[in-house]
């Protein structure tokens, strides 16, 4: 039987709670050990598993061999680095940094410990956009020229939350726009080479963006990626176009089990999608832990998202197309 991989949780708040530790309970993890400043509510969930007030107190005391960061994001770079220097492979949720600088830090520091260091990019592992991939690796759609994808909602109010405050890591573009970022450069495959970024305010009483409009050129294909905050009805979340066919999603997280797909100049018909979940996240990283595979979201690609992030904040402050060196 296979070890168990010995897992620190850091971070109790939204993402640590429902998008990391249910998948940290086996067949693979162990969850050994959660740093929160909420300690009833780890203890209210996981009983048996002691709380911390620092991932220091919890590696003073445990041998852990992943530590996954589910904290706000200016405390990613300080903690995996921290992880890293004390041995563990570590897992970041997105986004990856606040910086291509930190992020390039880290990439570098891993390599040199030996050790795994990826980013939860796990809106790979929705049914949607894998289902999309597997079409694509099929050959079903041609050459794909065009990648439209959406994350729109209704949330015309600002909250008090960190995410909707001036600090760094907030706003749109880091939270959501990871996500989006990750899938253009997962289904084409490479960098692009320009980038335009247009970006606002649009809530009352807002200060950072809740408006973000991405367009990463890849010669004369594009991703178009767009984020709102004042959707009263979505459209299509993801619409891609090939040479050979077209593929439509309804909504973000749809609960359709088919999507849409059309041939030139045919009426659409509806396919299944595949089958895909947030766990099969956690089942590729365990296999990549023990040798047994690549790891399935490498630090170099985790990289590249960071790079096109500070291009589209570049782009924003210029008001023009950026180039990538």
């Amino acid at each position: 039987m296979l070890q168990l991989i010995r897992t620190a949780l850091i971070g109790f708040g939204l993402a640590g709670e429902h998008l990391h530790a249910p998948y940290l309970r086996g067949p693979d993890y162990e969850l050994t050990a959660v740093q929160s400043s909420r300690p009833d509510a780890v203890r209210a969930n996981y009983p048996d598993v002691p709380v911390y007030g620092s991932l220091h107190d919890i590696l003073s005391h445990h041998d852990i061999d992943l530590v996954v960061i589910a904290t706000p994001n200016a405390e990613h770079y300080p903690l995996a680095k921290q992880a890293l220097e004390h041995g563990c492979h570590v897992l970041v949720e997105k986004p990856f940094t606040v910086t291509l600088e930190e992020a390039e830090h880290l990439s570098a520091l891993a390599s040199s410990v030996d050790r795994l260091l990826t980013v939860y990019h796990n809106r790979r592992y929705v049914k949607d956009f894998h289902t999309l991939i597997k079409l694509k690796e099929a050959g079903e759609f041609g050459d794909i020229y065009t990648f439209e994808a959406h994350y729109d909602r209704y949330r015309p109010d600002v909250k008090e939350r960190w995410r909707e405050q001036d600090v760094p890591g907030a706003g749109l573009l880091y939270d959501l726009g990871s996500h989006l970022i990750d899938q253009a450069l997962t289904l084409y495959g490479e960098m692009p080479d320009r980038v335009f970024c247009d970006q606002t305010i649009q809530r009352t009483g807002g200060i950072v963006d809740d408006y973000t409009h991405l367009i990463l050129a890849f010669g004369t294909r594009r991703a178009v990626l767009h984020i709102g905050s004042i959707v009263p009805s979505p459209g299509h979340s993801l619409v891609v176009h090939g040479t050979e066919a077209s593929f439509f999603v309804d909504t973000v997280d749809t609960e359709r089990e088919t999507f849409e797909w059309a041939l030139p100049e045919q009426p659409a018909i509806a396919r299944p999608f595949l089958a895909s979940s947030f766990a099969d996240y956690y089942l590729d990283l365990a296999r990549a832990i023990r040798g047994e595979a690549p790891l399935a979201v490498t630090t170099e690609e985790c990289v590249s998202v960071m790079n096109i992030i500070e291009c589209a904040q570049k782009s924003v402050k210029e008001g023009k197309w950026i180039r990538l060196e």
